[in-house]
């Protein structure tokens, strides 16, 4: 926006303003830069200085696993709410990216400043799900051009992933994502023209462990696939 009698805001970053002029039959272009900054909104927290710990990377952390501090931050934060001068679980973790474990439930651990104390709240993730999206992908490896049709169901009925797609042979195609936790029914059909190959269902499991998920359409079957990685444990050291 460059009327100066309308009100309005410009998003942070760097802004150039330029004009030609001609003087005397001297052309030039005449011009300035902005830069714009934003402030962080009260209540926002710096990052700390002489951090007590490193952050652990997991999307998910077990109670089990944080430092006792921590713990105790944790459970009275389960209570209602924590307030301290500083509260440690944000260094234990990024909180903007992490959910905490407390005996198999996750929670969604904010932290902002009133006045001159740091507070912690818990909020209770339900459903349960990551804070990541997995992507569910179909390749198919068939002899030319087939519609392929997935669903991803959780087991209170819930449509997940529901995509019909035309794929040719090779490379893979995501058809959605889910972050929702458990063991689902995945549905896989596929037909070449009016006639279906397969009608398939298998189980599908979503858990921290599993980075992706790759349907494997194959001339004789369909295989279910995937990255699923060992989890590492966090080590705090002070």
């Amino acid at each position: 926006m460059d009327d100066p009698v309308v009100d309005g805001c410009l998003p942070a970053g760097e802004y150039r303003f330029e004009r030609d002029h001609a003087v005397d039959g001297t052309e030039f272009t005449w011009g300035f830069t902005v830069e714009i900054t934003q402030e962080p909104p009260d209540g926002t927290l710096e990052d700390p200085e002489n951090r007590r710990y490193e952050e652990c990377s997991r999307e998910v952390i077990p109670y089990d696993q944080f430092p006792e501090d921590v713990r105790a931050e944790i459970d009275a934060a389960l209570g209602g709410r924590y307030e301290a001068d500083r509260v440690y679980l944000r260094e234990a973790m990024d909180v903007t990216e992490s959910f905490v474990s407390v005996d198999d439930e996750y929670y969604e651990a904010t932290v902002s400043r009133e006045g001159d104390q740091e507070v912690l709240e818990l909020r209770h993730v339900e459903p349960k799900v990551l804070p990541k999206a997995r992507p569910v992908k179909v390749e198919q490896s068939r002899d030319g051009e087939r519609t392929i049709t997935v669903e991803v169901v959780a087991d209170d009925g819930t449509v997940l992933v529901e995509k019909t797609r035309d794929l040719q042979p090779g490379g893979d195609v995501e058809f959605g994502r889910t972050n929702r936790v458990g063991t689902h029914e995945l549905r896989v059909t596929v037909a070449n023209g009016d006639q279906v190959e397969d009608d398939v269902t298998k189980s599908l499991t979503i858990s921290e462990s599993r980075f992706s998920v790759l349907v494997l359409v194959e001339p004789d079957e369909i295989i279910v696939a995937g990255a699923v990685a060992d989890l590492v444990i966090c080590n705090y050291d002070t």
